[in-house]
């Protein structure tokens, strides 16, 4: 399923399909005019299949990009393979009281 940025209301957004190496750029300019608007954002990517480095570097990317915009970014739903790899970078406190999505609960 290709990658999709849906605008859910007030300051929500959906991220949906595979956030791999096919997928980040196209996905990352369709980030770019909701944090031009600035003001608070929060992106639950429950419905995100495939997830790899190239998804946490594009994570990290958008957290810089609000920073830089003065945007309040907030991540829902992370994908089971994020905390695996923002852990094994080292870089979980950077995605601060995040929850992750219920399958990653569960395993």
């Amino acid at each position: 399923m290709p990658a999709e940025l849906k605008d859910a209301g007030e300051g929500r957004l959906s991220l949906s399909g595979a956030i791999d190496f096919d997928s980040v750029a196209d996905v990352y300019r369709q980030m770019a005019p909701y944090l031009a608007q600035g003001g608070r954002l929060s992106l639950n990517l429950e419905h995100v299949g495939r997830f790899n480095s190239a998804g946490l570097a594009l994570l990290l990317q958008w957290i810089e990009d609000a920073r830089r915009r003065k945007v309040e970014l907030s991540f829902e739903n992370l994908p089971p393979a994020h905390a695996e790899l923002a852990s094994l970078y080292n870089l979980s406190r950077l995605f601060g009281d995040a929850q992750a999505s219920p399958a990653a609960r569960q395993e």
